[in-house]
């Protein structure tokens, strides 16, 4: 057995022991993270100006926590509520109808074919007294035109979602899907130069033509444990780190993963623990063997110092361990919850990357949401201010204003992030091949921002729900990015590592060892400029329609084969899932 999973049973059995199982808290599944649907409780936190009982820094959040969110949703704001807000009140009630004190609202007079839609929105489902499940069809289908592209995109998603709980004791989700793609034609471009990697996915099958078809599947367990204080979640999927559109930590970009989560919860505390096991690529070291393994360790303590005033601090550690005979095992040090990981990687021969952080949350005039991070990679004080390469951070500053200008459900949000050089690489480690097994990445992707280092980006995003029509609703997204790209020779071939690759040995940066005088932006300057527009319709709950228009522009003075501009076109129809996004 893997040493990871008998890491995690051992873990699971301490649990068990010390908790007193007779008193189990009632369990739900989570709701998949999504921009949209999650912006949704944002709006209506900032609102009220009260985070209720809602930890937002962790995401996806339980359904049993948004039913109640939803419950005690202010009731002084009735009032003042646009018809607009109570459509978006009552879809965040009906999803989540099973946790509601009135589970009626999901009833129907007359199921069809007297089993199927018993409810407003489940295909099928049991909800008796100790069992409860929701089965219901997942569907995305979009095609549309690129001018860059010789064949047009698409996506053709069909599969099914399963949730629900046990006794009000465990609860389990299971997703999968089908899936056949054609990418735009800077999405195939992201590809190649990831290993040829598709952004959040994982193995496919290369039809020939520029379409991949590939399966995939997700899912877990969870349950209480010490009564209402901790909760575990074992399984494979996601999870997101923060309160803007990007994180600095830990953010869905990248593929799912197997991972074990503990979530305590006790007076204004919520601390996460994360322990994930990774890919450090996604090609094999030798024919018929798996993929190589690392290792993630993370907690995070959020700390709601007033009910609008939040602050997090957050470490986290990516290693492995290769013996002698090249067997790679997890460290069962980092399996304590609450040590400080600087501190115990030091005394473990400093091989593995340390990232530490901190954000903060603050909402004001129940109209504006600031938010921000500062992650610190690697920091050498007496070298502060030198362009040392290794003082690496990465930062993030952000608001959100909600009936902006008082016009209902108008609500804009702008973000700026910036990311040092050589910020979230890592160098080559004692019986490592490469520093692929300490970089902040899984299956050679990204796993916090999706562009790597060595850039700053600003993001716009305007939001709109017409009081008139509430099913109708528009997102427009804008991103400007400047980025240092390394130079490379005519095979491509590194010539300088400048620091935007975090797949790179920070140690082939020029002076290394001892690498002064960088600063951001350096090596070839690339500018991205993304608008997004997409106007989506729900004539049925979680069914919508999409019409979507992108631009995308690249352009550099320093390299001209960074010059393209790029228009795409398209439609989508979805069902029971959120948008395909490839916004880099």
């Amino acid at each position: 057995m893997n040493h990871f999973f008998r890491s995690v049973i051992r873990l699971l059995c301490i649990l068990f022991f010390v908790a007193p199982i007779h008193n189990l808290f009632a369990q739900s599944a989570t709701v998949p993270y999504d921009p949209e649907y999650y912006h949704l409780i944002d709006r209506f936190e900032i609102k009220q100006k009260n985070f209720g009982n809602i930890f937002t820094n962790i995401k996806p959040y339980g359904r049993q926590d948004i039913a109640k969110f939803v419950e005690n949703f202010d009731s002084t704001y009735t009032g003042n509520l646009s018809e607009a807000d109570k459509y978006e009140l009552s879809y965040l009630a009906l999803d989540n109808w099973q946790y509601m004190s009135d589970s009626t609202i999901a009833q129907v007079k007359k199921p069809f074919l007297k089993y199927l839609y018993r409810s407003k929105i489940d295909f099928a489902n049991v909800n008796e007294k100790d069992f409860e499940v929701h089965v219901n069809p997942l569907i995305l289908f979009s095609a549309g035109d690129d001018n860059l592209n010789t064949s047009r995109p698409f996506v053709n998603q069909r599969g099914a979602v399963v949730y629900g709980s046990i006794a009000g004791k465990v609860g389990f989700y299971m997703q999968a899907s089908d899936n056949q793609e054609r990418l735009p034609f800077y999405a195939q471009q992201y590809s190649k130069s990831h290993n040829n990697t598709i952004p959040g996915q994982q193995w496919y099958k290369n039809n020939g033509d520029g379409t991949y078809d590939f399966f995939n599947a997700q899912g877990y367990i969870n349950f209480q444990l010490l009564d209402k204080y901790i909760q575990a979640e074992f399984g494979r999927g996601r999870n997101f780190i923060g309160n803007g559109y990007r994180s600095m930590f830990l953010s869905t970009h990248a593929n799912d993963y197997t991972y074990l989560k503990l979530n305590t919860r006790v007076w204004h505390l919520e601390y996460t623990n994360i322990f994930a096991q990774m890919n450090a690529s996604n090609v094999a070291d030798m024919p018929f063997t798996a993929l190589p393994k690392k290792y993630m360790a993370m907690h995070h303590l959020g700390w709601n110092i007033t009910k609008n005033l939040n602050i997090g601090l957050f470490e986290q550690v990516m290693f492995s361990r290769h013996d002698s005979l090249g067997n790679n095992q997890f460290d069962i040090s980092y399996m304590n919850p609450i040590i400080f990981y600087r501190a115990l990687e030091h005394g473990l021969g400093d091989a593995d990357n340390v990232q530490i952080g901190f954000d903060a949350k603050y909402n004001i005039w129940n109209k504006v949401q600031l938010y921000g991070q500062i992650m610190v990679d690697d920091l050498s004080v007496g070298n502060l201010g030198k362009g040392y390469y290794g003082n690496k951070f990465a930062y993030q500053l952000g608001a959100k204003y909600i009936d902006a200008f008082g016009l209902s459900n108008l609500d804009l949000q702008g973000e700026m992030n910036v990311v040092d050089p050589y910020t979230y690489s890592h160098k080559e480690t004692t019986g490592a091949k490469s520093n692929l097994y300490g970089n902040q990445a899984h299956y050679y992707q990204e796993l916090a921002h999706p562009n790597g280092a060595n850039f700053y980006e600003l993001i716009g995003i305007i939001r709109y729900r017409p009081h008139f029509l509430p099913r109708l609703s528009t997102v427009i997204k804008g991103i400007y990015r400047e980025q240092g790209f390394n130079t490379y020779d005519e095979n491509g071939n590194i010539l300088v590592n400048y620091g935007h690759d975090i797949f790179v040995n920070y140690n082939t940066a020029p002076g290394s060892p001892d690498s002064f005088d960088n600063k951001l932006l350096q090596g070839d300057k690339v500018t991205t400029m993304y608008i997004d527009a997409v106007l989506t319709y729900s004539p049925f709950h979680n069914i919508f329609v999409d019409l979507r228009a992108t631009y995308r522009k690249l352009s550099s003075d320093d390299n001209a084969t960074y010059n393209q501009s790029e228009n795409y076109i398209g439609a989508a129809l979805r069902w029971n899932i959120g948008q395909r996004l490839y916004d880099f």
